[in-house]
């Protein structure tokens, strides 16, 4: 990996809010999308498509979610763990990079993306604890070399909280915490009462641990401010440091960055707001 300094904007979970003009994205390099656009139809795929084409960022990285049915697509041929749940594919996109179950490298960074999820229902079910284990263990072993997380789902105990339970996915945390090189940063979404940041523990990161950012938009349109998507600055493979406030951007390494926002009017075209 370079030692390149990139602003990645996190979103997930619109749920077609991308098509109205209440969604602000973030100025940076890469966008990061976690899923739950709201794929449902050839259509929505199409809105999709125009609001990723209409965005600055020179890379678009998608992770498709439980709720875009008509994104995903079945394998040709069974994998690994095809008697413990259903082996699905993600379309490819024209105007991003649709990532799944997969390592790709953007701008020098090795980015790996998943759209399982524990049971709940839709698409990209993981239908027991067993098939969850199988699936994260053959895609992320201990030697993987990964610097960004991407996965629809959060792991167990982080930004996974909804009614007061945690949800999140047992499997995948055991998983990323063997990995030998922990990742710098892990966007996620599916559950939209716990969006925020938060610090994964990893063994080889002690008192840093990974930023986890779960990136759900949803909550825009009950009037969420905390929801609106974020942005995170990355330098190289340095020691990782959280700050909230700009100001203190010499003090850390990653940390989640104001900048001017973009955002889609009604009328489909791009306003940046100053």
């Amino acid at each position: 990996m370079q030692n390149n300094k990139l602003i990645f904007a996190c979103c997930s979970d619109t749920h077609g809010l991308h098509t109205s003009a209440g969604l602000e994205i973030p100025v940076g390099d890469v966008l990061l999308f976690a899923g739950d656009a709201g794929l449902d139809s050839k259509q929505d795929i199409q809105a999709f498509e125009t609001w990723l084409s209409l965005l600055p960022h020179a890379h678009k990285v998608v992770v498709m979610g439980n709720m875009d049915s008509a994104a995903a697509v079945p394998a040709n041929a069974p994998g690994p763990s095809s008697k413990l749940h259903t082996q699905q594919k993600c379309i490819p996109l024209k105007y991003g990079q649709s990532v799944c179950d997969e390592i790709v490298e953007v701008a020098g960074y090795r980015i790996f993306g998943s759209p399982w999820t524990p049971a709940f229902y839709g698409q990209w079910q993981l239908q027991s604890e067993e098939a969850a284990r199988v699936h994260w263990e053959r895609l992320l072993p201990p030697d993987a070399q990964v610097d960004i997380i991407m996965t629809h789902g959060p792991p167990h105990g982080y930004g996974d909280r909804t009614k007061g339970r945690h949800v999140g996915d047992k499997a995948l945390l055991k998983a990323v915490q063997s990995l030998k090189r922990p990742p710098l940063l892990w966007v996620c979404g599916h559950i939209h009462e716990s969006v925020g940041s938060y610090r994964v523990p990893h063994p080889a990161a002690p008192g840093e641990g990974i930023l986890l950012i779960n990136a759900a938009a949803n909550n825009i349109r009950l009037g969420d401010s905390s929801a609106a998507p974020r942005a995170v600055e990355i330098t190289g493979r340095e020691k990782a440091e959280v700050s909230s406030d700009a100001a203190a951007a010499a003090n850390g390494r990653i940390q989640t960055y104001a900048r001017k926002p973009w955002r889609i009017n009604k009328r489909t075209s791009i306003t940046k707001k100053f």
